[in-house]
């Protein structure tokens, strides 16, 4: 399993409209082959930012899979316009208590 994490900063004011968004946009995302979980969580101390978790089954379930289909287009398109920053990884568990 690989978790993507991606770092948003979202456009000051725009924090609901964009939660909105982000809830209608992931279902093209849940829609590709291999996504397995997604959790998206927000900042205390800085309301503008979030911190999406997605679990694919590989890395290339999210880099083949998803960012070289015509849904990551329309997910961006969606998306792009409340981000001010964005940056993402993938990363490996190496422990985990669950």
């Amino acid at each position: 399993m690989i978790i993507e994490k991606a770092y948003f900063v979202i456009h000051e004011g725009l924090e609901t409209e964009f939660e909105k968004a982000f809830s209608e946009a992931v279902e093209l995302i849940a829609a590709t082959n291999g996504y397995q979980h997604y959790s998206l969580t927000k900042s205390v101390e800085c309301e503008r930012k979030y911190v999406i978790f997605i679990e694919w089954d590989s890395l290339e379930a999210h880099t083949e899979g998803f960012m070289k289909s015509h849904r990551f287009e329309q997910f961006t398109k969606k998306i792009d316009p409340f981000l001010e920053h964005v940056e993402m990884e993938h990363l490996v568990t190496i422990r985990s208590d669950k």
